[in-house]
């Protein structure tokens, strides 16, 4: 990974869908990201588990175990 690459991998700048509001920390950027951009409605949740997707959020497989 370049420097410009890592450098952006590890700034704490949303980047779902366009957002691109800024955080001091990492943990603020994914508490932001889990409140405002990942559904948590149980039929929405279970309707994405029986597709199998090909990777998970951290965070979602943290909050289910």
């Amino acid at each position: 990974m370049t420097g410009i690459a890592a450098a952006s991998f590890f700034s704490n700048s949303c980047r779902f869908g366009g957002c691109g509001l800024q955080f001091e920390s990492l943990a603020e950027l994914i508490v932001h990201i889990e409140d405002n951009h990942i559904d948590t409605d149980p039929r929405v949740l279970e309707k994405q588990e029986q597709q199998q997707p090909t990777y998970l959020a951290l965070s979602y497989i943290n909050r289910r175990h």
